[in-house]
């Protein structure tokens, strides 16, 4: 039991590995319930704050859940019980339970979810695309390979169900640009300019899809849930790194 570990340093922790200045403007990150007082027994980490995560904090005893996802993103105006937000406040509150959340700033931070990803998938980072908002680019070595048998590699790498591709033509491929998660519209010009051949991402709008097979870019989109999920073990251990008695444990959800 890690008694020298209160809640504020687990979030202080948190800021170092992901700054809380990367997040977007539009995100809401943070302490969402508890107390930075509060002595900290275990850290759970998953993507959400979902009824199962809480359970599985109860059953191992940890009383700190750290979530990629935020629990509150629209403004509250009322907990109601009935519904599953209002439950899993009310499970949380009731169990206390402290909840933080590192969105965006865990997207973009250094070993964050897209360098995860990037690393997931074997490629060599080339250059982070500085005026896209979240992503990296890098290449899958000194040669080329096939759009189909790298879509077969994402696949069994990050555990996806299935794959949405915006092709039926197989293409050598070399550049790719990860970008976990939902794709980021304002991503398109600057993967233009640098002739960027694949997109991997969690999820795409078709019409963006569209764009990009008409600019020649194949997308490969293995789902929200596994291109994030890929982070976790990651930030285990770099949270180990800075708190190394703090007991940690991962919940990966389920595999959609």
């Amino acid at each position: 039991m890690s008694a020298d570990y209160y809640v504020k340093d687990v979030i202080a922790a948190m800021e170092k590995i992901a700054p809380t200045e990367l997040a977007c403007e539009w995100d809401h990150i943070g302490l969402m319930i508890g107390d930075t007082n509060e002595q900290v027994k275990g850290v759970l980490l998953a993507l959400d704050a979902q009824s199962e995560a809480i359970d599985e904090a109860m059953k191992i005893g940890a009383n700190m859940i750290i979530t990629h996802h935020p629990l509150f993103f629209d403004p509250l105006t009322s907990v109601d019980y009935q519904t599953p937000r209002g439950a899993n406040v009310r499970k949380l509150i009731k169990n206390d339970i402290q909840l933080y959340s590192a969105h965006t700033n865990l997207d973009k931070a250094p070993n964050g979810v897209n360098h995860a990803l990037a690393s997931a998938l074997g490629l060599i980072m080339q250059i982070s695309l500085e005026d896209v908002e979240v992503g990296l680019c890098g290449s899958v070595g000194q040669s080329s390979v096939s759009l189909f048998g790298f879509a077969d590699m994402v696949k069994e790498k990050l555990g996806a169900s299935g794959l949405i591709l915006n092709t039926d033509k197989d293409k050598e491929v070399s550049r790719v640009f990860v970008q976990g998660g939902a794709f980021e519209e304002e991503s398109i010009p600057v993967l233009k300019s640098f002739r960027v051949d694949v997109v991997v991402t969690g999820e795409m709008k078709h019409h963006n899809m569209i764009d990009l097979e008409e600019s020649g870019i194949a997308v490969i989109a293995a789902g929200h849930e596994v291109t994030e999920r890929i982070v976790l073990p990651s930030l285990k251990e770099q949270l180990l790194n800075i708190l190394p008695n703090l007991p940690v444990s991962v919940y990966y959800g389920h595999k959609w």
